[in-house]
């Protein structure tokens, strides 16, 4: 790609990163209900469906990183601290802390309080869910995000390609190999621990991407673009189908988030919607209400995830679907309670911050019912 436009800024709402910040929400949310079926080869064209899904959607965290880094350090604001401190760290963490408290009162009223207790202690180092562990990388983000604005802010073109090849090659390009490699040759591929570029899990290399393409200006074609996403979904469905047939195991060596098949699918659909949209006008308040509310579907899902699977397995006796049809209608079940769900508790003045890190001021320009059934000034 062409070099990186330097002091560019964004604006606070935008057509491209509003669809990606729904598509990633409703991507995430598909993984986890594709997971079981994938790790099972009871029905092979759930399994063959399952991947393909997989495939495609695997970019979703990635994207959300991007977005992140390159909004955060196109922002004048960012270099503030007071502003860190006072306004943005609170608007993750404390939906974090809350959703956390809610998922440890469910355990506990499920009669498991050793558990409970075990996950309240260890809360510091080990998310309660899963999932969770998109934030714990994400916050640490945030924290360094002044530094960063101060360093990218005086980085030269050169400079800029020279950062993202160090990511590439020592992070992306090092795992990727070595889990193609024979088992003999894996420590040919493994740097030292001094030379370890993983800084916050090697995914501070997602936001500083997100940045870098945020500066440029001349992109490839949008028939490229496409392309580029068919044959990557297309090309890691094969092989993983391939790999986990050959060794009767899931495997995530084309798909894990930190191969650089993951990091150029991810680059391709960014770029694309930048093409597409950028500078187009947003109408309507279907995407805005839905990208509003994309943070709080993200940290609702794993539980209502969890509660489905046991209602599923109650009143139909299965463990997970047992065809496409289930597992789309699951799925659809899981994303409607969520995406409901995060709407109402942003229409609530009370619980509107707590829940999804939105003031209710702000969620009612955009965000909630409110914003969706005033009417507009003319």
């Amino acid at each position: 790609f062409p070099p990186p436009k330097e002091g560019v800024r964004v604006q606070s709402r935008r057509y491209d990163y509003d669809l990606l910040r729904v598509l990633s929400m409703m991507w995430v949310g598909y993984l986890h209900p594709a997971a079981g079926a994938l790790r099972s080869f009871s029905y092979h064209s759930l399994w063959n469906f399952s991947n393909l899904i997989s495939v495609l959607v695997t970019p979703a965290v990635p994207l959300f990183f991007m977005m992140s880094g390159a909004l955060l350090l196109s922002e004048d604001k960012t270099s503030d601290l007071d502003q860190l401190f006072r306004r943005r760290i609170p608007k993750v963490l404390v939906p974090l802390l809350c959703w956390s408290g809610v998922t440890l009162a469910y355990n506990f009223l499920r009669g498991d309080p050793q558990a409970t207790f075990t996950s309240l202690t260890r809360l510091l180092n080990t998310p309660v869910l899963v999932p969770y562990w998109f934030l714990y990388a994400l916050i640490p983000m945030y924290l360094i995000s002044p530094l960063l604005k101060a360093m990218t802010d005086h980085l030269t073109s050169r400079q800029w390609d020279y950062m993202m090849a160090l990511w590439v090659v020592l992070t992306l390009g090092l795992y990727t190999v070595r889990s193609f490699v024979p088992d003999a040759w894996e420590l040919v591929f493994t740097a030292h621990w001094t030379l370890n570029l993983n800084m916050i899990g090697g995914y501070l290399g997602y936001f500083l991407l997100g940045a870098y393409l945020e500066r440029l200006e001349k992109l490839p074609s949008r028939k490229v673009l496409a392309g580029a996403v068919v044959f990557l979904v297309a090309f890691a469905a094969v092989g993983t189908r391939w790999d986990t047939y050959d060794k009767m195991m899931y495997s995530d060596r084309f798909t894990n988030y930190l191969t650089l098949f993951t990091m150029a699918l991810s680059v391709s659909i960014f770029l694309l919607a930048k093409s597409c949209l950028r500078g187009k006008e947003e109408k309507g308040r279907l995407l805005p209400l839905l990208a509003g509310n994309s943070f709080c579907v993200y940290l609702l899902h794993p539980l209502v995830l969890r509660v489905g699977e046991k209602l599923w397995t109650r009143f139909t006796g299965l463990l997970g679907p047992a065809n496409i049809g289930q597992q789309v209608f699951f799925y659809l079940c899981i994303a409607v309670v969520c995406i409901v769900g995060c709407i109402l508790l942003s229409s609530i003045p009370g619980l509107s911050y707590l829940f999804t890190g939105q003031t209710w001021k702000v969620a009612c320009k955009s965000s909630n019912l409110r914003a969706l059934f005033t009417r507009r000034e003319p």
